[in-house]
């Protein structure tokens, strides 16, 4: 008994009032909707992988990751001054342990990164510099230490329903046509006052059905959707009485919408690891809350129904073309029809372009052109309108547009356009950033060859980011630094992924290459070892329970959100927009699992 007081005495001297919660609570319930014009310049290698602009154009990430920053460093400054003052103690954890070497090697990859602005405040679009990855430790580290309560795990989840809330509104508003950025009141929020006059000029392209929200990308929504989805159902099975069931269904209802009209298959396929662990941790309470469960899932079922009607079947569309087998079968039968580029070869004065089925050699002769096929043959042709046409058969495909005043020609091969430039050098192709450059031949995972349009191109930048990975074993290239070092001169990869030499590569859809690459092969071990210890813990705590109280219920939903996240995340970055909230909820669902068990001590 005296044990217990014991327990009870130390827990109320270093217990925190929700006002030190603040912090998170502003992560989660408000830095995912902030949305603000913000003009940021590109200089320097930043613009030579960019668009070729001095200025960019931000809405969705600049603000957020400013804002971002500062909630996450003054949590650690409360924390630390709290301990200063003799208030507080850390808790004992072994978390720390592999949240110190994330820590340690990303700021290592800044400090030894050539790239100086970009790892500061992270690449243009992105910004996810090294103080933003170091804020996603810290609020690990403060969601540890800050939630100690019951009261504390519903402030935080209460956070999660407000922006979960929000969000579907205005993305839900917007594939049913009424998108509030479109409209004067909404542009006249996101635009700073001396901006306000030119609202009107302010165009959004996303299309029709489109969700986007505060998020910039489909992608992103369903990222933050397949996440809340499991708050949003472990609330609704523990709720109790007909106003909690009533008004969590809402919610549930609410996030199965987001995430299906998101159209995003990483969402789904994340969405499908989460429902697994859902399953196996609540399969002693099947029976008990079965009318709960057909519930969720004839919410789901209607939901899909009135997403498909109001897209004239895209959604059912999208889920179909899941199949792996479907869509190889797609790319043989691409591969079968559109003919392949198999290199662009520059030479002094010349370039020549093979094919699967030919080649040819375009030779600049002063002011005249020569053109010689794969035997080295001349081959005929004419000039009219500043038109070049060859006139054997073979080269039916090929045009060539002479424009000598713009110091260049544009060839058109197949379904392909290349703007080659006449230089002090030589023949050079205009590719990203409007940077002039001979064909790079980057190491690739050969076995990819042909499947670079697999998965939305992601065969492709996965088939060339995967080798990268050998240079960042230790450190990795700098925070943000991805665009940069991938082998944006791979005109022949970009051509036969995109049909676009001039496509900027700058992200490279999946997390655990994204950090690998950025920050290294060290940081992302560290990651995934605070993840499978979160895994492990949690398994061995809920798997023989019967979960049944608040914070049971919670725990296995943040677990189920922490791993849906992280399987979207084979599909999706890591970005500003969504990615505070996982971490958010990695250190809450550490924290619940910290506060069952000194439950469970006192209970015994």
């Amino acid at each position: 008994m005296a044990k217990k007081k014991q327990n009870n005495k130390i827990s109320k001297k270093v217990e925190f009032g929700w006002g030190f919660m603040l912090p998170l609570m502003f992560i989660v319930a408000i830095i995912p909707l902030i949305t603000f014009l913000k003009v940021v310049d590109v200089e320097g290698i930043e613009r030579m992988n960019w668009k070729g602009s001095d200025k960019s154009v931000d809405f969705f990430s600049y603000y957020k990751s400013l804002f971002f920053i500062i909630a996450s460093f003054a949590s650690l400054a409360i924390l630390a001054l709290m301990r200063l003052v003799g208030e507080f103690r850390f808790k004992k954890s072994k978390y720390y342990i592999p949240l110190g070497i994330y820590a340690v090697f990303v700021f290592l990859s800044f400090v030894f990164s050539e790239f100086d602005i970009v790892a500061n405040r992270g690449f243009v679009d992105l910004f996810q510099g090294v103080w933003v990855l170091l804020g996603y430790g810290i609020i690990v580290f403060a969601g540890i230490n800050y939630i100690q309560n019951e009261k504390h795990v519903k402030l935080l989840v209460g956070s999660y329903i407000f922006v979960g809330l929000l969000m579907a509104f205005i993305g839900l508003g917007q594939y049913f046509g009424y998108d509030i950025f479109k409209t004067d009141f909404g542009k006249y929020l996101i635009l700073p006052e001396y901006m306000h006059s030119q609202a009107e000029n302010l165009k959004f392209t996303f299309g029709e059905k489109t969700i986007y929200a505060t998020l910039y990308n489909i992608n992103y929504v369903g990222s933050f959707a397949a996440l809340l989805i499991f708050i949003a159902s472990t609330l609704f099975v523990y709720a109790r009485g007909i106003k909690q069931t009533f008004f969590s269904g809402i919610f549930l209802g609410l996030m199965a919408a987001l995430l299906i009209g998101s159209n995003s298959r990483a969402g789904l396929i994340g969405f499908a690891i989460g429902f697994l662990l859902i399953v196996v941790l609540f399969r002693k309470s099947l029976k008990r809350n079965f009318k709960k469960i057909a519930a969720i899932i004839a919410l789901g079922i209607v939901a899909v129904f009135i997403m498909n009607t109001a897209s004239d079947g895209a959604v059912l569309r999208e889920i179909t073309s899941m199949d792996p087998l479907k869509e190889l079968a797609a790319l043989r039968e691409r591969e079968s029809i559109i003919t392949r580029i198999e290199d662009v070869k520059f030479d002094d004065n010349s370039v020549e372009i093979v094919t699967e089925f030919e080649s040819l050699k375009i030779i600049a002769d002063g002011e005249e052109f020569l053109f010689e096929d794969e035997g080295g043959n001349l081959v005929e042709s004419k000039l009219e309108n500043n038109i070049v046409t060859l006139l054997d058969e073979k080269y039916s495909r090929y045009k060539i547009t002479r424009e000598d005043e713009n110091g260049r020609f544009i060839l058109q091969v197949y379904n392909q356009k290349m703007k080659i430039y006449y230089t002090e050098d030589g023949l050079r192709m205009l590719g990203s950033g409007g940077v002039l450059g001979k064909t790079a031949y980057p190491e690739r995972l050969e076995f990819m060859d042909g499947y670079e349009r697999a998965a939305s191109a992601r065969g492709y930048i996965w088939s060339r980011s995967v080798p990268m990975l050998k240079d960042t074993l230790i450190i990795g290239h700098g925070p943000d630094s991805y665009a940069i070092v991938f082998p944006q001169k791979d005109y022949v990869g970009k051509m036969n992924a995109f049909y676009n030499e001039a496509i900027i590569v700058d992200k490279p859809h999946n997390m655990y290459l994204q950090i690998g690459i950025n920050t290294g092969l060290v940081s992302l071990i560290a990651l995934l070892a605070i993840c499978l210890i979160y895994f492990i813990d949690s398994m061995k705590l809920y798997f023989k329970r019967d979960n049944t109280t608040f914070l049971e219920h919670m725990g296995v939903g943040s677990l189920a959100g922490v791993f849906s996240y992280l399987g979207a995340g084979f599909f999706n970055d890591q970005v500003i927009s969504v990615a505070p909230l996982f971490y958010v909820l990695l250190g809450l669902g550490i924290a619940i699992n910290s506060i069952v068990k000194i439950q469970d001590t006192v209970e015994k």
